[in-house]
């Protein structure tokens, strides 16, 4: 069974992907519940502060309208209302507010002067708060919910009644000076409960559901820049595998000139005996392809030392074309694979080393004449590109690739090829991103693979 990796043991990119959506998700969310609590509480208290203001001042009117008795809110308690007409119309305001099922007016000492429940004449409630702050002429409506058994105050509300809203209002002289006394209101208004349960719903859900899409649109941000890591750290492990081999290259290829010019000098000299005009032939060719590896090996050493940059050459691609399908033609003629070549007018001259532009196409080639194992047709064609460059493409009628070749194209040191070592394409990749261009692979199964190469033309 293979072992599980811990986050810490997996990749980079998802490690950070990791990190981000259990940061960013408690970092949202935890925002976004604050906001959706805040602007519940919000809504709630504006709506029922709304409420209260409107039954204050409706109470205050009735006491200046019905001319109550200001100083019965002073005395210790009222016990014959039936003395003052007015003050008992007072009462009855209060306990025909709509909605209050239990009122209770208090007197500036707290002392409850009136109350729908008549048990709680004349009793005083010790710790409140909310009471005091009504007396020195604060409104604080709450919402509340029932405890019959918790609270002496809650026994004998009606049994229908789960949650109502309580707020003290304070009772002010004719001058508005002071504050006489203070009504205690009980009330159940299911329309405005209904409707504050119905904005706080809507608060939740509309902050949830925006830090839902907030969190989704930034996951899917950092999806796709690990995606980017990703592919970058393996172009990295890429790169630094084939800087080995680029300067385990360089001591190959370094030490092949003196071999080089040991066998150039050899074929001189067989040159210079009196041979068959067939054998001087092959000689002259041995000669030639000497020539054309010193020279190869001389460009890929100085392009090492010197920056990408920093290098003037220039390459005829037609030239260039026709080389390098000479060095196949003994293949192409065993093979029995005839070549289209379907070129621009004129003869296009790309901004790279003619070195490097004929080591990619060795390798294209190479591959396609492979490919045909049974004969077919290599059509090679050029023609300029957007951007200044030039496009040379490469197809075979070959049988394509499977989903697993074209998997592991490009990744170094993998191959399906028995003799081969899986550093081709890679490399000329490489070469051809370094030239400032790209190496790209269309396949077709069971008709082909089309190759093209688009290089930076010279101005």
């Amino acid at each position: 069974m293979p072992k599980l990796l811990s986050l810490r043991d997996s990749p980079h990119y998802m490690q950070v992907l990791a990190i981000f959506v259990v940061t960013s998700f408690v970092a949202i969310f935890t925002t976004t519940s604050v906001l959706s609590q805040y602007l519940a509480n919000y809504m709630t208290t504006n709506m029922m502060m709304r409420d209260a203001v409107v039954s204050m001042e409706f109470l205050n009117s009735i006491v200046r309208v019905e001319e109550a008795d200001p100083n019965s809110f002073g005395m210790s308690r009222i016990s014959d209302p039936a003395g003052d007409a007015e003050t008992r119309e007072f009462f009855t305001h209060v306990s025909r507010l709509p909605d209050v099922f239990r009122a209770n007016i208090y007197s500036a000492s707290g002392e409850v002067l009136w109350s729908s429940d008549p048990e709680l004449i004349g009793r005083t409630f010790e710790d409140n708060d909310e009471l005091e702050a009504a007396l020195v002429g604060k409104l604080d409506p709450e919402i509340v919910v029932v405890d019959r058994e918790g609270k002496e105050e809650h026994v004998g509300f009606p049994t229908d009644v789960q949650e109502f809203i309580e707020f003290y209002i304070p009772i002010w002289s004719d001058d508005d000076s002071t504050v006489i006394g203070a009504v205690e209101v009980y009330k159940a208004p299911e329309a405005l409960l209904d409707t504050i349960h119905g904005v706080v719903t809507l608060a939740w859900v509309g902050a949830l559901m925006a830090g839902t899409v907030l969190f989704t649109a930034l996951l899917a941000v950092v999806v796709y820049a690990t995606r980017i890591l990703r592919r970058q750290e393996q172009r990295l492990v890429e790169t630094e595998r084939l800087a080995v081999v680029g300067e385990m290259a360089s001591a190959v290829a370094h030490g092949l000139r003196n071999p080089l010019a040991a066998i150039r000098s050899c074929a001189e000299l067989v040159a210079e005996d009196d041979i068959p005009g067939d054998s001087r032939t092959a000689i002259h060719d041995i000669m030639d392809q000497v020539d054309r590896l010193e020279t190869w090996i001389r460009s890929f050493l100085t392009r090492t030392r010197a920056a990408p940059d920093s290098a003037g050459d220039i390459a005829h691609v037609d030239v260039i074309i026709q080389r390098c399908l000479a060095g196949f033609e003994p293949q192409l003629r065993k093979r029995g694979i005839a070549v289209e070549l379907a070129q621009s007018q004129g003869s296009p001259v790309a901004s790279a080393g003619s070195a490097e532009l004929e080591q990619v196409l060795n390798t294209i080639l190479s591959n396609a004449i492979e490919a045909m194992k049974a004969g077919g047709v290599l059509r090679i064609g050029w023609h300029a590109a957007p951007g200044g460059r030039i496009a040379i493409e490469v197809a075979d009628t070959g049988p394509g690739l499977s989903d697993e070749q074209m998997a592991r194209l490009f990744v170094p040191f993998q191959t399906s090829k028995s003799s081969g070592l899986g550093v081709g394409l890679a490399l000329g990749r490489r070469i051809a991103e370094r030239l400032g261009g790209s190496l790209d692979l269309k396949n077709r199964p069971e008709t082909g693979v089309e190759v093209t190469l688009t290089v930076p033309a010279r101005a």
